[in-house]
């Protein structure tokens, strides 16, 4: 067994890691294969990688399995990870939010995946953990749901009233299967087919400008919460983030015609009068 084999068991019957866990640091270790013996190789690597078109983006998230790697191994070596370009978040038109809240679905997929995106588009789960969900994890009194998020850490995320309407309609349709959005063989539904059926649902509700994904509602929700004044601190708890620079990301995605309604409320001079 090799030490990349050992380090990956560890974390999977230690630190309970899920699958796409596992898989990510596989890549990683495939990307930088015979490079990781030393900070020099690893920076070689770095520009191999460069040249052949890989992003920025996916060269730190590989960047950041090798890290973990050499302080697990006990070795005093870490590359910081590099600098990327800031880029604002693609997120939904109102338009196109309006065209997704009056759509009406037609057929089994067509349906869950159309449930699904109102889910996200309400509180922000991840796909992985709206297709995760039982219908034990829903408190319909108290609007309520128990997700299992990254790292295995379970969190209380709530939900709209709205959408508690169409959930409870959707859990009693769906019949006995534990998982509240499973195929018809209660089995969980996978993230990549979820894609496919999303990229099917844009393009009936006639979704265009924006690549129509759970990573885009999610960042959609995220920015219409502070955009309306949320808490940035309830948002990051309520989005699973282990890091509030993560969280704070949405704050780019915001114009001045965004924030010019805060700075009126807020101003020291309007306080005055």
């Amino acid at each position: 067994m090799t030490l990349q084999e050992q380090f990956i068991m560890e974390r999977r019957y230690l630190k309970s890691v899920t699958p796409a866990t596992v898989i990510w640091y596989q890549q990683g270790f495939k990307r930088f294969e015979g490079a990781i013996g030393s900070r020099a190789d690893a920076i070689e690597r770095i520009g191999v990688l460069k040249d052949r078109g890989l992003s920025v983006v996916s060269i730190n998230c590989h960047l950041r399995v090798v890290n973990a790697f050499w302080k697990w191994n006990g070795q005093d070596i870490r590359i910081p990870k590099l600098k990327e370009q800031e880029t604002v978040l693609a997120t939904l038109s109102q338009q196109a939010v309006d065209a997704l809240l009056h759509f009406r679905a037609k057929g089994t997929n067509q349906i869950r995946a159309h449930l699904v995106a109102l889910t996200i588009l309400d509180t922000g789960l991840r796909a992985s953990e709206v297709l995760g969900l039982t219908k034990e994890n829903i408190d319909f009194d108290n609007l309520v749901f128990k997700c299992l998020g990254k790292g295995q850490k379970q969190r209380l995320v709530p939900f709209s009233i709205e959408l508690r309407k169409a959930l409870y309609r959707y859990s009693v349709r769906s019949g006995t299967g534990r998982l509240l959005f499973g195929t018809k063989n209660n089995s969980t539904v996978t993230v990549r087919n979820l894609e496919r059926d999303f990229q099917a649902l844009g393009k009936k509700a006639a979704i265009t400008g924006v690549r129509f994904s759970p990573h885009t509602l999610r960042h959609t929700m995220a920015t219409n919460w502070i955009r309306r004044g949320g808490d940035l601190f309830m948002l990051s708890r309520v989005l699973g983030h282990s890091d509030f620079k993560t969280t704070a990301r949405y704050l780019k995605s915001l114009g001045v015609a965004d924030i010019a309604p805060t700075a009126q409320r807020v101003s020291l001079l309007s306080a005055t009068r």
